[in-house]
């Protein structure tokens, strides 16, 4: 017979759970809080105020690590639509279709949303199965892919899911915003001096349109009113200078200068050597490098910084292809550049946070300089480099060559550096080239320098723009527009952006040598224990039972 005491136990407990339905309570006692979101997700999800649909197309019968992404991706936008209830989440298959399989894949891939093909080994048989790890998000109005499936160039499989996971949040958020941004700030991108073609930086800036209002600029666009060219250039939070080929006059960098003193951030991307390419891969295979002469070395030098005129050369490095043979038995051999280093990013700052290894093409160190300005080292060289004195000829044959790791034992070379704080005005001590502005003698600012003019250039295809960071001839993917993004995020006072991605989530996996050496044993205890629980149960129930019953 149930007692008082039991029957109220037991509506207090039936109460709780339906209070748990009406008021789901969850505490995230993880160490590196991954079922939390970020306080920057939150605020971003309180302001969203329109319906948004999230498209997931992982479903079906998915193998292993997909199921397992597709829980994470379920927990995070569980969490999400806690906080907004405007988000509509749908798990589509998208092969539960009357059209056949390669209809599908190719429909797919013509809306930009390319297959995963996984391989794995079942019990010695061969198993091949094609996921789409990609979400569309949508207003209603336009839409915004999603890419689910995070891939390095050097990835193991552990580490793509690792950063997979970490980037759910930020990816979702970051759809959710290229929809919903009303108010953008202005970009100016530097044309004069002859800048990198337009063509050439066309992915990199096509990817930050849906978050800055893009513009050309050319400081020499108003030669006898420099101050009106001031004035223009003060209407944009930041300037982009990719691949600069002349010097630069004191009207200019005056204007650059008071730019800054007026709060404008910078972003340079500069070779500091020229260097013929097309004798560097003519019948000869060889180019002769020497000093640029761009007249910015008193401009940075303000800022703390110094390009330094050697060449680096680095063990650590990307490949070149080459061509071996004549004719028919002609073969394409990758060879080990180190003229083409490929640092990883360092994981200090929320710009480079994350990143994986970035491709640098003849390029220099840089000095840093004590000025007081906060200096942070993006991207540094390998400890195995060397620096070569200019002006030094450059062969396509040293690639064939051996390398000895002796002759490239040195130290690590900053390759970009970001610069904040309160500058001074390099004309502080000068008289000002031109009248009619009144001069700024200091004012809080960021720059950041990389030392690649290329940094941000795309390759071509039949004259059309490839993705930038990849590579056409070995198909490596380098990660120079990720770098790029977050910088420019920063520069423009978004750091938020930049610190959604780079929340870190520690997940722990099975050894997998270890579980198929104790598959049996572990197979064995999942079955007995749960029946011995059970018997055991069964056994106190009875016995409790008996001594009530007298």
């Amino acid at each position: 017979m149930i007692t008082k005491k039991e029957r109220f136990q037991g509506a207090i407990l039936l109460l709780l759970v339906l209070i748990g339905l009406v008021l789901p309570f969850q505490c995230d006692l993880t160490a590196d809080q991954r079922y939390t979101l970020t306080p920057e997700a939150k605020k971003e999800l309180a302001e969203l105020n329109q319906s948004i649909k999230i498209d997931v197309f992982l479903a079906g019968k998915l193998p292993p690590t997909f199921q397992r992404l597709r829980r994470e991706i379920e927990t995070v936008l569980t969490r999400m639509n806690a906080k907004n209830k405007e988000l509509f989440v749908e798990y589509i298959d998208p092969f539960d279709t009357t059209e056949g399989r390669q209809v599908v894949m190719k429909e797919m891939q013509q809306y930009g949303l390319i297959p995963q093909t996984v391989v794995a080994d079942n019990n010695q048989s061969i198993d091949q199965t094609v996921v789409f790890p990609w979400a569309i998000v949508s207003n209603g109005k336009t839409s915004v892919r999603v890419s689910l499936w995070q891939k390095n160039m050097g990835d193991s499989p552990e580490d793509i899911f690792f950063r997979s996971v970490s980037q759910l949040e930020y990816q979702f958020l970051d759809g959710i915003k290229q929809l919903t941004l009303t108010t953008k700030k202005n970009l100016a991108v530097l044309t004069s001096h002859k800048t990198s073609e337009a063509i050439l930086l066309a992915d990199f800036l096509q990817s930050l349109k849906p978050y800055y209002n893009l513009a050309s600029f050319d400081l020499k666009a108003l030669p006898e009113d420099p101050a009106k060219t001031l004035d223009n250039l003060n209407r944009f939070d930041l300037l982009l200078v990719s691949n600069p080929n002349s010097p630069f006059s004191s009207k200019e960098k005056f204007i650059l200068d008071q730019y800054q003193m007026q709060g404008g951030n910078t972003l340079w991307m500069v070779d500091a050597l020229a260097l013929n390419r097309d004798s560097l891969f003519n019948k000869t295979g060889r180019a002769i490098t020497f000093p640029k002469s761009l007249d910015l070395e008193d401009y940075f030098f303000k800022q703390g910084l110094r390009i330094n005129k050697g060449l680096l050369s680095d063990l650590y490095c990307a490949p070149i292809v080459m061509a071996q043979g004549t004719n028919e038995q002609t073969q394409y051999m990758p060879y080990p550049w180190t003229y083409y280093p490929i640092p990883s990013a360092r994981a200090e700052h929320p710009i480079s946070k994350g990143v994986g290894n970035v491709l640098y093409q003849f390029t220099t160190p840089i000095d840093t300089l004590a000025n007081g300005l906060k200096k942070t080292v993006l991207t540094a060289s390998s400890p195995l480099n060397k620096i070569l004195g200019v002006p030094v000829i450059i062969a396509l044959k040293e690639a064939t060559k051996a390398k000895n790791p002796e002759d490239f034992q040195s130290q690590p070379y900053p390759l970009s550096v970001l610069v904040e704080g309160t500058f001074e005005s390099l004309f502080t001590n000068r008289i000002a080239p031109f009248k009619g502005v009144e001069k700024k003698l200091e004012g809080r600012s960021k720059t950041l320098l990389i030392s690649d003019g290329n940094f941000a250039e795309n390759q071509l295809d039949k004259g059309q723009p490839l993705a930038l960071g990849y590579d056409k001839w070995t198909h490596n993917f380098y990660q120079n527009k990720l770098l790029l993004q977050n910088a420019v995020h920063y520069l423009m006072g978004n750091s938020s952006w930049v610190n959604i991605r780079t929340k870190a989530v520690e997940i722990t996996l099975l050894d997998k040598p270890k579980v198929l050496e104790l598959r049996r044993p572990i197979q064995l205890l999942s079955l007995a224990i749960p029946l011995i629980v059970l018997l055991l149960s069964a056994f106190l129930f009875r016995r409790q039972r008996r001594a009530k019953l007298g």
